[in-house]
């Protein structure tokens, strides 16, 4: 047998495992989900006259959901709330409990996303949000948040000189400029589907989560001023996080200056430095990011797939300066802020990784290959 029908066997080889582990797999995990009741029998059983959840959406929301895509909102927004170990979601407000596989068996287009620019919508429905909010943030966000990224969809809406009951007051952020617009049927559609993302049941994998006393959140009460989703923590962590920010901003002594590069929303800049906000790096392994933070990265590096090739100086002033507890603030903070929503960095962890590095010459930047585990 010649070369060419060794390689091309490989080939087919390699492509039928990996078909067998991607798709096979899948299906045996996941492939007999349907609906369930909140508790089994004790022999596993459906009791009878259950209800069974997740329930299917009505026909004007599932067609909002097509609308939900075909707009692009899931570029910005999850549907996913995070298991515990790995982030604050529930903490946070955004979900009574981590998401799991069985609340997407009814949907035809599962929108998980994939990058937080926005807050996480898994949950949107229970925040007590009117309809009237919703449109008005649809059509122009910025008059309810002035600070929101999201881009306004006027193309949605009639602007109406003489309105009539069913159209929707928009007032702008000074309170000076008043319009009122009637909503299309691709807007109602829409606001359908938000108000539908509810995931307010158990189930027998998952159970809501309950809060330690110590670390209970009180979710800020939701009105029509409010921002789109309670973004509270517990007081430790945003008490980690504000000194975090604090080295984040600053360029002087004891500061990081990291907003030079990353900028302070943490999108960084294209083309020259790598965002932070949903990014695969930040919300990774932790002790590769405590390594970059010690002595910085030099060479090409891909992030969120698109690549870069600088140069990052170890954070502090002078360089390579910030101590344990500083290193431990400021990645607890680009962890959580921006969308972003990872587990928290202790100054423990930090020695351990300073220790681990013992030996290790000052400035000697790492490079993408040193910290990618060998295959």
């Amino acid at each position: 047998m010649n070369n060419l029908a060794k390689f091309t066997i490989g080939i087919f080889l390699t492509l039928g495992i990996a078909w067998l582990a991607f798709v096979v797999g899948a299906r045996e995990q996941y492939g007999d989900l349907v609906p369930s009741p909140q508790v089994l029998d004790e022999d596993g059983s459906i009791p009878a006259d259950a209800d069974l959840f997740p329930v299917d959406l009505t026909g004007m929301a599932k067609q909002g959901a097509e609308e939900y895509a075909s707009l692009g909102c899931v570029t910005c927004h999850t549907q996913q709330v995070r298991r515990v170990e790995t982030g604050f979601d529930v903490e946070r407000g955004w979900g009574k409990r981590p998401s799991v596989p069985r609340d997407y068996v009814l949907q035809d287009h599962v929108l998980l996303g994939n990058s937080r620019i926005g807050p996480d919508l898994a949950n949107l429905g229970l925040r007590e949000y009117s309809d009237e909010w919703l449109h008005q943030h649809l059509f122009e966000p910025q008059s309810i948040i002035p600070s929101s990224l999201c881009p306004p969809s006027p193309y949605l809406y009639q602007e109406i000189d003489e309105p009539v009951p069913s159209d929707i007051e928009i007032t702008g952020a000074d309170g000076d400029d008043v319009r009122n617009v009637r909503p299309s049927i691709r807007a109602n559609r829409l606001v359908s589907y938000l108000q539908s993302l509810k995931q307010d049941y158990e189930l027998p994998e998952v159970a809501f989560v309950e809060q330690p006393a110590d670390k209970e959140i009180a979710t800020q009460e939701i009105k029509d001023t409010t921002a789109i989703v309670s973004s509270s923590v517990p007081d430790w962590l945003q008490q980690q996080m504000d000194a975090g920010k604090e080295v984040y901003m600053k360029a002087a002594a004891g500061g990081g200056m990291c907003f030079t590069c990353h900028q302070p929303n943490g999108e960084g800049m294209a083309g020259q430095f790598p965002p932070l906000a949903g990014s695969d790096w930040v919300l990774g392994d932790k002790e590769r990011l405590i390594k970059i933070s010690m002595y910085g990265l030099m060479g090409e590096i891909e992030v969120n797939g698109v690549k870069y090739n600088n140069v990052m100086a170890p954070p502090g002033i002078p360089p390579g300066s910030l101590t344990d507890d500083q290193i431990a603030n400021v990645l607890t903070y680009i962890r959580n802020d921006w969308g972003n929503s990872a587990s928290a960095v202790s100054a423990e962890e930090v020695a351990a990784v300073r220790a681990s590095l013992e030996g290790r010459a000052p400035m000697q930047m790492f490079t993408a290959a040193e910290l990618t585990p060998a295959e």
